[in-house]
């Protein structure tokens, strides 16, 4: 017992030197006493090899011993360190359990051989494939098309959302993946009653009836319609019964594709498919918890007036959980329905049109959660002439900046000043490289009057293409601003339905509320002023203590410019990997030629070895991996 504590103290006074000399402060502990473990056999095996066992070796002999262990232990975690690289390691969370971790992996590795075959005989990984001209053509779309037809699962819906944003995957690919369809087969009926029994109870005991027949059926989720005791018609959605180890299966599946592709194709850091799949995998986890979807309900019944002829199904406090939503079902058809319109005048269309649009504005430029996909699926006529939106699983918010954004964009195609836009893309989007604002203007101008028909009606793709021309120009804009684009197309498409012929550009001054009326161009020129001094308000008050102070520095003689070097991040961040590279090659040249010296030396034996020699060796050896290492950094970042 003795031996055993005193050999874990050495090690650990070992694993404390060595983390101390390599300037290790936290984590890496596992990695620290591994190295020293390998480090104290190396060293055992060679005291033996010089003394013929551990017994026989002297006092002075322990000190070469306790170096060579620090030495190799040293070079462990370096050589851990090339291999995996520095980026933090987690820690454990949780009790660990081996069995359902290898079940998992288990599973996940059939699941990412048979994904990972599918996309060698469908050719995304041909070398050079979409480069060049093929980067927006057929070929590419076709590939990703079929490649997320044989995969199914969440492959189907991450390539509808690639068709979502053709600003990304360029218009051609956006069309191939536009012909995916989300066939989900419905779930076994006793497998959606388990599961609606779990999270509520007996079905019979909440439910005054329910369908075994689905009204529909996603990747995710199906719904039933149901009746509550108090004769209330709800619908239920149940999320398919383990469909959240199946996501979990393919996004890890789907986040290893893209890194991959990302390093090994062009047009996949094209395209930025790393990007989106994050992007999705984040919007997935969300839509994997009911509970948002029916706060996102319940906060757009908060947002209506009494006056808005719309309403929102009232979710069932009580009966909704992560994985069962209960809410009221919607009466009436889609305002695509054939008929749904019939014996309706066009000013009453025109009105119910202004409610949806009013709605919808207000939701965006007052920061609340919007509907983001209203398509006429989801907008539904009722009896008594309302309109009633559903499915509340997407949607979106948009920060200050996105909302001022906003106006000046609709100030813009209103008044037809591609500056305007101009300046509101700007506010949002973040600039990737100089951009040239005159030929950003004339672009921006020559998209408005290709969108603008001879009726001086708006083209719903405009929104699209304006996509297209910001990226053009390396202006990369956040994913929630991408969402508030394709709820504009979307609405556009909808309100053409209900009212047709609808010009919305004309329209927001006019319903958009308070906010859209505050923020519209000025009538006349003191309309102006008066806007502009009651925004500047207090930056005029202290405007003469600014003058003041600037004046009696200026007669002080004291006035002076400070300048900052290196004042962004990417710029600090380049020269300091620049200096840190040079000192390493440096310490690096060094050690390697006091190491050749050190090896070419004609020392006596110490200790029964020449350790001169050895630690010559050891030294010529550690320098030429970090010399290795800094050259394929630098080959790299040629690449």
């Amino acid at each position: 017992m003795l031996e055993l504590l005193t050999g874990i103290v050495v090690i650990l006074v070992a694993v404390f030197v060595v983390r101390r000399l390599l300037g290790i402060d936290r984590g890496r502990w596992l990695i620290t006493v591994g190295a020293v473990l390998a480090g104290e056999a190396a060293a055992t095996a060679i005291v033996t090899a010089v003394y013929g066992g551990v017994s026989e070796v002297p006092a002075a002999g322990l000190v070469a011993g306790w170096a060579l262990v620090t030495i190799f232990a040293m070079l462990v975690v370096v050589l851990v360190e090339l291999l995996t690289g520095s980026r933090a390691r987690g820690r454990l969370r949780g009790v660990p359990r081996p069995i359902r971790q290898l079940r998992l992996m288990t599973r996940r590795s059939l699941r990412y051989f048979e994904v990972a075959r599918i996309v060698l005989r469908r050719g995304l990984l041909r070398p050079g494939g979409g480069a060049d001209g093929e980067l927006g053509g057929s070929r590419l779309g076709r590939s990703l098309r079929l490649t997320f037809e044989d995969a199914g699962g969440l492959f189907v819906k991450l390539g509808q959302a690639m068709a979502q944003q053709p600003q990304l995957v360029t218009q051609p690919v956006a069309a191939e993946l536009a012909s995916l369809h989300d066939s989900a087969t419905p779930a076994d009926p006793a497998a959606a009653r388990a599961v609606i029994t779990e999270e509520l109870g007996p079905p019979e005991e909440v439910f005054a009836q329910i369908s075994s027949v689905p009204l529909g059926a996603a990747s995710i989720g199906q719904t039933y319609p149901a009746r509550l005791p108090d004769e209330r018609d709800v619908v239920i959605k149940v999320q398919r019964p383990g469909v959240a180890e199946s996501i979990e299966c393919d996004l890890d599946i789907l986040r290893r594709l893209a890194s991959r592709l990302h390093r090994r194709t062009v047009w996949a850091r094209s395209l930025g498919l790393r990007e989106l799949v994050a992007g999705f995998d984040q919007r997935t986890r969300e839509e994997l918890d009911f509970r948002i979807e029916g706060n996102s309900g319940r906060a757009a019944r908060r947002a209506l007036q009494d006056a808005d002829p719309i309403c929102v199904p009232a979710v069932v406090d009580g009966l909704t959980t992560s994985r069962v939503l209960v809410q009221e079902r919607a009466v009436g058809r889609s305002v695509a329905a054939p008929g749904a319109f019939d014996g309706w005048d066009p000013e009453r269309r025109q009105l119910l049109a202004d409610a949806l649009l009013g709605f919808m504005l207000r939701q965006m430029l007052s920061g609340d959660v919007f509907h983001a996909d209203p398509h006429p699926g989801n907008v539904f006529v009722r009896p008594d002439g309302r309109l009633e939106l559903i499915d509340f699983g997407a949607v979106g918010r948009l920060d200050p900046y996105e909302r001022a954004g906003l106006i000046d964009l609709l100030r813009g195609l209103h008044s037809e000043q591609p500056a305007v836009i101009r300046e509101g893309v700007l506010r949002i989007g973040m600039i990737t490289r100089s951009i040239d604002e005159d030929a950003l203007d004339r672009e921006l101008a020559r998209l408005l009057s290709r969108t603008r028909g001879p009726d001086d009606m708006i083209n719903p793709q405009l929104f699209e293409h304006l996509l297209f021309v910001l990226r053009e120009f390396g202006i990369l804009l956040p994913r929630s601003t991408t969402t508030l684009f394709r709820t504009l197309v979307t609405l556009l498409g909808t309100l053409e339905v209900i009212a047709p012929g609808y010009r919305l550009i004309d329209a927001a001054p006019r319903v958009g509320g308070e906010i859209v009326r505050e923020e519209s161009l000025p009538t006349s020129p003191s309309e102006f002023i008066m806007r502009a001094a009651m925004q500047n308000a207090t930056a005029m008050q202290r405007l003469p203590q600014h003058v003041d102070a600037i004046s009696r520095r200026l007669l002080r003689g004291d006035l002076r410019i400070q300048t900052s070097l290196l004042s962004k991040a990417e710029d600090v961040r380049i020269v300091k990997g620049f200096v840190n590279r040079m000192v390493l090659a440096l310490v690096a040249s060094a050690l390697a030629l006091s190491s050749a010296l050190m090896l070419a030396a004609d020392s006596p034996p110490v200790l029964g070895f020449r350790l001169v020699n050895l630690l010559g060796a050891i030294g010529l050896f550690f320098s030429t991996l970090v010399l290795l290492r800094l050259l394929v950094q630098i080959l790299r970042d040629r690449d």
